[in-house]
């Protein structure tokens, strides 16, 4: 368990799979997954309807994105009064002097190239790229063009949610020479997009070596075709849940996965309920 000072507060990004119970298990066992973590805010995917009865469990407040791609999957839940709304996220109050914005995505998941490259089915690695872009870099634009205007004035902002797409910042030399990610360096667009803008991937300010800690996020359920391939042996792993930040005074202290086993995730709850594993930062605020 963590143990989080004053002064700091956890937020964790969480695709809860299709509203939490898909695998079986009732919704507690979600809410536990964000007690271990003792995270005080959370950007829930995949809510379906989930995300205010998730809330009382953990006596929390919740807002519903009905911003598409995915209409209403993306919800924040918090333990901080929510004080004003926007399209894409929310502010809260964390006290009478600090207050952050934070903004949840769920943006396409099909085609999910990283698929693609496994099975070789391209010519060039800018098919790939250009496929991404028309994916989902159009539906992040959106929440970046509510997201800049805040970042400008000065406000700490924070950007979670499922990307369905890896990261730039992963996908790198280092982790091609060693093999990972089938040898390729990747400039992924989503990830250069969101770091572009002003805000970093606050898993790799804690975690800047991808190959010691890839902070995997797909996925804890191999081979059971929940959304990902049929047979474990044909899976593709890879970081695709994401916390960003941006402001003054808006720290990264630690990160931590959340997951099925001491083998993928630094976290346990077992049995786990969806097929993301959660992942979870403490910010300073000074």
């Amino acid at each position: 368990m963590l143990e989080i000072p004053e002064h700091q507060f956890c937020l964790m990004s969480f695709n809860i799979l299709y509203g939490g119970t898909h695998l079986g298990q009732s919704l507690e066992q979600t809410a536990a997954v964000i007690r271990l973590a003792q995270a005080d805010i959370v950007v829930a995917c995949e809510q379906w309807g989930n995300a205010e009865p998730l809330a009382d469990l953990l006596g929390f407040t919740c807002h519903i994105v009905v911003a598409p791609p995915y209409w209403k999957s993306v919800a924040v839940l918090s333990r901080y009064p929510i004080t004003e709304t926007f399209a894409n996220g929310v502010r809260l109050e964390l006290d009478l002097q600090q207050s952050v914005c934070v903004f949840g995505v769920h943006l396409t998941s099909t085609p999910y190239q990283p698929y693609r490259v496994r099975d070789k089915a391209y010519t060039e690695i800018e098919e790939i790229l250009d496929e991404a872009r028309e994916t989902r870099e159009q539906e992040l634009v959106v929440v970046l063009s509510e997201i800049r205007p805040l970042i400008e004035a000065g406000e700490r902002v924070l950007l979670c949610g499922d990307f369905n797409e890896p990261s730039h910042l992963d996908w790198t030399q280092a982790s091609a020479r060693e093999g990972h990610h089938f040898g390729l360096e990747m400039p992924w667009p989503c990830s250069k997009r969101v770091t572009e803008s002003g805000m970093e991937d606050a898993y790799r300010v804690v975690f800047p070596d991808v190959c010691r800690h890839p902070g995997y996020t797909w996925t804890s359920v191999p081979g059971l075709g929940v959304g990902g391939s049929e047979r474990a042996e044909d899976e593709v792993h890879d970081r695709i849940d994401f916390i960003y930040y941006a402001g003054l005074g808006l720290e990264p202290r630690a990160a931590s996965i959340v997951g099925e086993n001491s083998r993928n995730a630094d976290l346990v709850v077992s049995p786990f309920p969806s097929d993301h594993r959660a992942v979870a930062v403490i910010y300073q605020i000074s």
